[in-house]
């Protein structure tokens, strides 16, 4: 009634679903808190160092040739 033989596949098939599942877990992930935050930085800072606003109350052309 019972075959020991038979179950083989079935654990075979088992163990290479876990396989795929974990490495497409590990692919998939969201990076950790600490890679996260760091990206977060760099692109914060970039786009900062990017975009100079002048400071209220000074005229827009200083620093380019013009009088203030």
């Amino acid at each position: 009634m019972y075959d020991r033989h038979d179950s083989a596949p079935a654990l075979l098939s088992f163990l290479i679903g876990g396989i795929v599942g974990a490495s497409l877990t590990r692919l998939l992930a969201p990076p950790s808190g600490t890679a996260l935050r760091r990206r977060s930085q760099k692109l914060a800072t970039s786009t900062l160092s990017a975009r100079k606003v002048p400071e209220p109350g000074l005229p827009t052309d200083m620093g380019r040739g013009g009088r203030g």
